[in-house]
């Protein structure tokens, strides 16, 4: 198992140390992605919490929330949570996740069974 994040508070922004691909280089070690061209976008994201662990994952640009995604789970359990936006946006936003504001306790984490992501493309 490869752990992510272990208990992070409010407004943490998720950082990705694995880029699969970055198709314009968009995505920035920092975490963000910076929108190379102005239009409707597609964003997904995927999350893994255990061990009653509880995290609400924020999509964000320029700092304002444009969704959200929950994960909750019990002892000895896991859980994988996925949310999708489609959402104009313009040359250079800001567009993040970073954990809510209430309830985030546990890791977020991935491994085999599976994965943390984020990911987005142009419609």
């Amino acid at each position: 198992m490869t752990q992510l994040m272990p208990n992070v508070g409010a407004h943490h922004q998720l950082v990705f140390d694995a880029i699969k691909t970055n198709v314009g280089g968009g995505y920035h070690p920092s975490g963000v992605f910076i929108v190379p061209e102005s239009g409707i976008y597609v964003f997904t994201w995927s999350f893994r919490v255990r061990d009653a662990g509880s995290h609400a994952v924020e999509l964000t640009v320029n700092g304002n929330v444009k969704g959200v995604a929950y994960g909750l789970t019990r002892d000895h359990f896991s859980v994988q949570t996925s949310a999708t936006n489609v959402i104009s946006v313009n040359k250079g936003d800001d567009v993040y996740l970073r954990t809510g504001s209430l309830n985030n306790k546990g890791e977020i984490y991935t491994d085999l069974y599976g994965l943390t992501y984020f990911a987005g493309w142009k419609i």
